[in-house]
């Protein structure tokens, strides 16, 4: 049975991908968790995590996937912010028995601001977050900033092309290619180390199976 979706209902659903919120936003960090789980394996695997690296992610959602980082090397601690009160809950609750052992924590970030010290992290990666940068120009300098020389960001999204034919980006997302993205990284200071491109099969937000192609850019802060 088809389900018929309307422009509120759109809407919303594009909220709740930007900023999960409530029992709603609980249930759709849970079906990010599944349809993204390839793509947030293969960006943290580019970024070839090794023993005592300091990691972050920038919005982490529910945080389902932390015990495969944590549990890479030893003496990995591994930091999330998100701009979703309700996705910084559920992952402190999700991971309760790495935070009580202090080599994981969630933080609530504004989205503009990285509230760390320059230099604090090896590695940094996100996923499907750039669509929701107000200023990524600005933004792609924090990383830059709070990233250690040497250190590696990984960017995981989906291309423009395949974007822009789903009904609900049209609110509140900002699409892009690898040239675009390659562009906004390099102006901040990285050096493009790698770029992969593939396709992958999941369910979309829209409970519908389909295939998406997929972009991971890999930089260096030199």
């Amino acid at each position: 049975m088809s389900t018929t979706w309307n422009d509120d209902d759109l809407k919303e659903m594009a909220s709740q991908l930007s900023s999960p919120k409530g029992d709603n936003g609980i249930k759709t960090g849970e079906r990010m968790a599944i349809s993204n789980e390839n793509m947030i394996a293969r960006t943290i695997q580019q970024l070839d995590i090794k023993a005592n690296d300091h990691v972050l992610e920038i919005g982490q959602g529910n945080g389902s996937h932390v015990n495969s980082i944590i549990t890479k090397s030893t003496g990995v601690h591994y930091f999330g912010i998100d701009i979703s009160e309700t996705m910084i809950e559920e992952a402190t609750r999700i991971n309760r028995a790495f935070v009580d052992k202090n080599v994981v924590s969630f933080e609530l970030s504004n989205g503009h601001d990285i509230d760390f010290q320059s230099g604090s992290f090896d590695k940094i990666f996100t996923v499907n977050t750039i669509y929701f940068w107000e200023t990524p120009d600005v933004y792609a300098k924090e990383i830059y900033r709070v990233l250690k020389p040497g250190g590696s960001f990984s960017i995981g999204f989906a291309d423009k092309d395949f974007m822009k034919k789903l009904p609900f980006t049209k609110w509140k997302f900002r699409l892009y290619d690898k040239e675009t993205v390659s562009e906004t990284l390099i102006k901040a200071g990285f050096s493009i180390a790698k770029i992969t491109q593939e396709k992958e099969n999941i369910k979309g937000s829209l409970g519908d199976f389909i295939e998406r192609d997929i972009i991971i850019i890999t930089a260096k802060k030199l």
